[in-house]
């Protein structure tokens, strides 16, 4: 929805970005696309090389949106099944704390699970649900890669255009003056 408010083709972008993407899927590191990340968007959509070269590497470390999705869902999920109960305030307070903790973890495999393996550790939740989620984490990592790629991307890109955006309307009100 981002994207078209800001006037981004999203099928163009996933079609540019495609081969980043295929790298953080099956390496399951966000970290290992990024040269891959930023020459696509260099090359194959124009984007600015000085925008590319800060955004992408920034948003990597950052922009670690579906991770932080993984650690809420997944430390909610196994400390209630546990008998841990949340009131509104402590839910609220366990975005900002899973959000804070993506941003801490590495673009490494199985980064977001061990994070969440050792927020649960110090609640004293015992790790034997984690072991259930343990077999398909392979995939939910390589999933959690590819959408924290392809959301590093979509910012670039809206990045971008609105740099473009300011610099030529900066230009035409020079050249009226």
């Amino acid at each position: 929805i981002l994207l078209k408010l800001k006037g981004v083709s999203s099928y163009t972008l996933l079609r540019t970005v495609r081969p980043a993407l295929s790298v953080a899927f099956f390496s399951k590191s966000s970290n290992a696309a990024i040269p891959l990340a930023i020459q696509c968007l260099n090359k194959r959509k124009g984007c600015n090389p000085a925008v590319t070269n800060f955004s992408i590497p920034l948003c990597t470390t950052i922009n670690m949106n579906a991770c932080a999705g993984f650690i809420l869902t997944t430390v909610l999920f196994v400390s209630m099944a546990y008998g841990v109960s949340y009131s509104p305030l402590a839910l609220f307070a366990w975005i900002f704390i899973a959000t804070i903790a993506a941003v801490g973890n590495a673009g490494v495999p199985m980064g977001c699970f061990l994070l969440s393996s050792a927020l649960l550790a110090s609640m004293d939740v015992p790790l034997a649900m984690m072991g259930v989620i343990l077999p398909f984490y392979g995939l939910i990592d390589m999933l959690e890669s590819a959408i924290n790629v392809w959301s590093d991307t979509c910012v670039t890109a809206i990045v971008d255009k609105e740099l473009r955006e300011t610099v030529i309307s900066s230009e035409l009100e020079l050249e009226v003056i």
